[in-house]
């Protein structure tokens, strides 16, 4: 079971033998007194923040989880030259400078998510493609069901610099 506590001011989630390193984080229990704060114990419900109105660090916060085509110069250089423009034209149609369209071009900048759905949308080509979630090797089912913590990671480590 994990806890929530404080430790060198991040509020962090542990395990059992991991919480003596911090302080219980002080939760408002919604059952017995709420004007009282009281120590955090065991499972805890905390309502979520208030969700403002979309914008567009949403929206890239939303794509984060898509990755890069290897190819991303070779496939928007075809696509502005299949369409017969400039990367000075395109750069002012997507509102960036030409640099940056031949920089993309040449593989020499990554475009952020933002920018490459631009380039996407404009040049009707694909350029992300949903990442795949990596499972670490070897993590126990207890560890699977719980999460991992700092503590099994910093295990780990010193595991592997053993052998």
């Amino acid at each position: 079971m994990l806890t929530r506590v404080l430790i060198e001011g991040a509020e962090v989630s542990v395990c059992r033998d991991c919480s003596r390193l911090g302080k219980p984080v002080l939760m408002i229990s919604k059952l017995k007194n709420p004007g009282k704060p009281t120590l955090a114990t065991g499972v805890q419900t905390v309502k979520p923040p208030r969700q403002p109105k979309t914008s567009n660090r949403d929206i890239e916060k939303s794509i984060e989880s898509y990755s890069l085509v290897e190819n991303y110069g070779f496939l928007v250089k075809s696509a502005r030259e299949r369409m017969g423009l400039s990367p000075e034209e395109l750069g002012v149609k997507l509102g960036e400078k030409a640099s940056v369209i031949r920089k993309i071009e040449q593989g020499k900048l990554k475009p952020d998510n933002v920018l490459a759905r631009k380039l996407e949308h404009f040049l009707k080509i694909k350029l992300l493609v949903p990442s795949t979630e990596i499972k670490p090797v070897g993590v126990s089912k207890v560890e699977e069901e719980r999460g991992l913590t700092i503590g099994d990671l910093l295990k780990g480590i010193v595991e592997k610099t053993e052998e």
